[in-house]
């Protein structure tokens, strides 16, 4: 694969849009209001997944250089491990949507179906709170230690 370092801010903020609004989604499509949300949810965390699962790959092939930066180390792993767990909990996120769906369309039952919707929204939730901490240590090595430019 390519080495993606030079993608990373691009990346980790598509994955941060997609994540964000794929957990909002699956909330609101537990209602049962609006049906184009489901499909919809589960479209933007597979998706936001594949973005999170790059963005861990651009961030690694990143860390080289940026950890040069005479301070910065210890800020830099923090912000890596954050990114795996998030990127890990969102894979969890994609299995119980892939779950949800194979059950729906196997003739299974809806109300494990649904079950495994309301996991996904709460280890959706979880994962959007590791998705902040991780977000937030980011923009500190950028902000703080000028870790973003050049």
């Amino acid at each position: 694969m390519p080495n993606l370092a030079a993608n990373h801010p691009q990346i980790i903020h598509f994955a941060i849009a997609l994540l964000l609004m794929g957990v909002a989604f699956r909330w609101i499509s537990l209602t049962g209001k609006l049906k184009f949300t489901g499909p919809t949810a589960t479209t933007l965390l597979i998706l936001g997944t594949i973005a999170a699962v790059l963005a861990v790959k651009s961030g690694d092939d990143a860390h080289g250089p940026v950890e040069r930066i005479p301070g910065v180390r210890a800020a830099v792993i923090e912000h890596e491990d954050l990114g795996k767990l998030t990127k890990n909990i969102f894979l969890g996120v994609v299995v119980l949507e892939i779950l949800a769906l194979a059950m729906t369309r196997g003739g299974g039952t809806a109300r494990y179906a649904k079950l495994a919707l309301v996991g996904s929204g709460v280890a959706g939730l979880v994962g959007s709170f590791y998705l902040y901490e991780a977000s937030e240590h980011g923009g500190e090595i950028v902000y703080n230690y000028a870790g973003g430019p050049g």
